[in-house]
């Protein structure tokens, strides 16, 4: 009598193991495809920085990346899904080239060495800070201003930006308002209208 027991919990553990060994391989089959899919993602390039064709595009990266002297993932992850540090600066960069039709050339010698018009540029950075906008409030590519960027050439001129800096401009505008006149600016700009029979 203790012998079919004994046959029936063989057969039992048999099933089980058997069982068991069935939902391993199936485990390992399928999770085989999904590893194989899992491969980097198609680089596309399809922010608004680049321009142009997908080998323009590539060319593009190379250049900036061979400019500074820097691999990927000196600005993205492994999956190029998140911006390092560096990368969110490099993307501010890029709109603002994107803005003037320039490339980082433009004011960049290297990762560590500027041209002179990088001063210029951290001027414009810090104005777009302090009044709340982006590069492309007022350019629309090298040499050209949006209608704002036009009138606000004249304020530059008239104003002594250059030399002065953003804080001359807080005297006749209000922070981070998309360049909206206080009450001084208002007296300046109808004065300027006065001036030129508008």
């Amino acid at each position: 009598m203790v012998k079919p027991i004994q046959k029936n919990c063989l057969k039992v553990s048999l099933f089980i193991t058997c069982l068991m060994a069935i939902l391993c391989f199936e485990k390992i089959a399928l999770s085989d495809p999904e590893q194989g899919d899992k491969k980097k993602p198609v680089v596309t390039y399809s922010n608004p920085y680049f321009k142009g064709t997908k080998e323009d595009r590539e060319s593009q990266i190379k250049r900036m990346a061979t400019l500074f002297g820097v691999e990927c993932d000196f600005c993205h992850n492994e999956d190029l899904t998140v911006f390092s540090e560096e990368g969110e600066k490099s993307k501010k960069m890029m709109k603002a080239s994107a803005a003037l039709g320039v490339e980082c050339d433009h004011c960049h010698v290297d990762r560590k060495h500027y041209k002179e018009n990088e001063q210029q540029a951290k001027k414009m950075f810090e104005l777009c800070e302090v009044m709340g906008t982006d590069c492309d409030f007022c350019h629309a590519g090298k040499d050209k201003f949006t209608k704002k960027g036009e009138k606000s050439k004249t304020a530059f001129v008239t104003r002594d930006w250059p030399t002065e800096g953003t804080k001359q401009c807080l005297e006749c505008h209000t922070e981070k308002k998309q360049f909206a006149l206080n009450f001084y600016g208002w007296q300046v700009l109808n004065a300027m209208k006065g001036s030129k029979g508008m």
